[in-house]
């Protein structure tokens, strides 16, 4: 978020939920020298710097898993273990990629097919772009969709059987971004037209396609594909972060249907650790059941498009060289990576083919200002796993990072007293008591507060919430104290600013006609 630009150029014009830590599930390490007493330390001691409730950990190296549950999953002290369920997020989009291979190596679907071949009445706003959209282009994030769009997506509430066909329908009045194949835009809405397209080909819905061709095929007796299965299998609570504090965040969790294929699957330490399994062994699960080809899995990990530098994504994953995991003279072995964070839950997973390691990494809290220091955890855990030190460590931010939220309550502050000095001045000035020589620096007064109103709405508006990636329903759910400050300050500005406005006006008026019969 680019909240603390906006609080400077204002400037310019302890937690209550405590950390129970237990035990970790099932210790042990098979094999050689144990590293695992140094990954449940570092892991603790990230817990408490970063008040963590619960977390729990799968880490595969070779044909040896581990999987370990650390804290709290609820306020009544419930343990974590190998298999409390996490909300999975975006690590959703890899299993959605997963289906479509599948589907691709049983001869029913093609890569480079358009999306109008399966979904004939799909179309976005430029009928031209439309028949350009193609599968792989789907998978790469590479159709023109809007990220913004994608997101606004998770605020569906639709939960009906036709929810995710209406969200597709409904991208008939999109506008891309850019032209098919022009460039990279991560957008949910890729993978959600993706599970569209698993749902239709199959004649089943996306959440049985997944349960009945990933998750029993690997054992995955902890993973869900909605959230009501999931709370039914001993899903963790969830968590925030509220100006500093940690609070339980389940009753206002958004969570839609709409975007089950990019954004909606659960699942376990124990469960992700059989994927990881999978992926790592071309294709095949730890008792030899066969996921994809090793063409296919071959296929789903290669870079399809460049991100950045260092960075390309492949089909549901991002590759980059993981140089920090180099031996010492060696080469820099490739990882093959994804994230997943909600507004309560964060997730990060890599996978180190060249040193046949895994790691997934489950939350149950998430907080957008550390979300470096989260995905270190998962990142410091391999190296460790590696027998390496622990080597990525967050960058200190600035003072403005660091007290944002601060100088954003400062800033609410200040237009609440604003606020109520100006209500005392309408009252004491009546028409009756208002001397017509005061008129003048009330115009000029009362004109400043407004120019000052409708420069910082307008700000906040039309240029802090888009360049943000966000909109004010998406900052409420996924940050709700940023999204309260947004809130607060369009109140006072747009709010009780036109108010005022309304009633200075008329109270001049009064003055002046009661100074004009006098």
């Amino acid at each position: 978020m680019k909240i603390v630009q906006f609080f400077l150029l204002i400037f310019a014009g302890s937690g209550f939920l405590l950390l129970h830590s237990q035990q970790p599930a099932q210790a042990g390490w098979p094999g050689g020298e144990s590293p695992l007493p140094e990954i449940d330390a570092y892991i603790e001691a990230q817990m408490r710097e970063l008040d963590i409730p619960g977390l729990a950990v799968a880490i595969v190296r070779g044909d040896d898993i581990v999987v370990r549950g650390y804290g709290t999953a609820d306020n009544g002290g419930r343990p974590v273990t190998a298999q409390t369920p996490f909300l999975i997020a975006s690590f959703s989009k890899s299993f959605t990629a997963l289906g479509i291979l599948q589907l691709v190596e049983a001869g029913k679907l093609q890569l480079d097919d358009p999306v109008q071949k399966y979904l004939p009445w799909f179309q976005v706003a430029d009928p031209d772009h439309t028949a350009q959209i193609s599968i792989r282009r789907l998978l790469h994030h590479t159709s023109g969709f809007s990220e913004i769009e994608g997101y606004v997506k998770n605020l569906d509430r639709d939960g009906s059987d036709q929810a995710l066909e209406a969200g597709v329908r409904r991208l008939a009045r999109s506008h891309l971004n850019a032209a098919p194949g022009e460039r990279f835009e991560y957008s949910n809405t890729n993978y959600d037209i993706l599970g569209l397209i698993i749902q239709t080909v199959t004649g089943k819905s996306y959440e049985d396609y997944v349960e009945e061709h990933i998750f029993a095929p690997l054992n995955m007796q902890h993973s869900h594909t909605s959230l009501e299965a999931a709370r039914r299998g001993g899903l963790s609570s969830g968590y925030t972060a509220f100006f500093g504090s940690t609070i339980l965040y389940d009753r206002w969790m958004p969570y839609a249907r709409t975007v089950t294929p990019s954004t909606g699957l659960f699942s376990s330490a124990e469960d992700m650790a059989q994927y990881l399994y999978a992926h790592l062994h071309q294709g095949r699960g730890p008792d030899g059941t066969v996921l994809l080809s090793p063409a296919g899995m071959a296929e789903l990990h290669k870079p399809g498009i460049q991100i950045s530098k260092n960075a390309a994504y492949a089909m549901g994953w991002t590759v980059f060289p993981f140089a920090e995991a180099a031996a010492a003279d060696g080469p820099v072995p490739t990882g093959i990576s994804h994230g997943g964070e909600w507004a309560n839950y964060k997730a990060i997973m890599v996978l180190i083919p060249e040193r046949k390691l895994g790691v997934a990494v489950l939350m149950n809290k998430n907080q957008i200002t550390e979300d470096a220091a989260y995905d270190n955890i998962c990142w410091n855990t391999a190296l460790l796993a590696l027998g390496l030190e622990p080597a990525l460590v967050p960058q200190q931010a600035d003072f403005l990072a660091r007290h944002g939220r601060g100088i954003g309550v400062s800033i609410v502050l200040l237009l609440a007293s604003s606020a109520v000095l100006s209500a005392l001045m309408l009252l004491r000035h009546t028409p009756e008591n208002h001397a017509v020589r005061s008129q003048r620096r009330s115009v000029i007064f009362f004109s400043v507060l407004l120019l000052i109103d409708l420069a910082l709405a307008g700000y906040l508006w039309f240029v802090q919430i888009p360049q943000s990636g966000t909109t004010l329903p998406l900052a409420l759910s996924f940050e709700p104290d940023i999204g309260l400050i947004y809130l607060l300050i369009l109140a006072f500005t747009l709010g009780w600013g036109s108010l005022r406005t309304v009633l200075a006006v008329n109270r001049l008026k009064k003055t002046q006609a009661n100074s004009g019969s006098g």
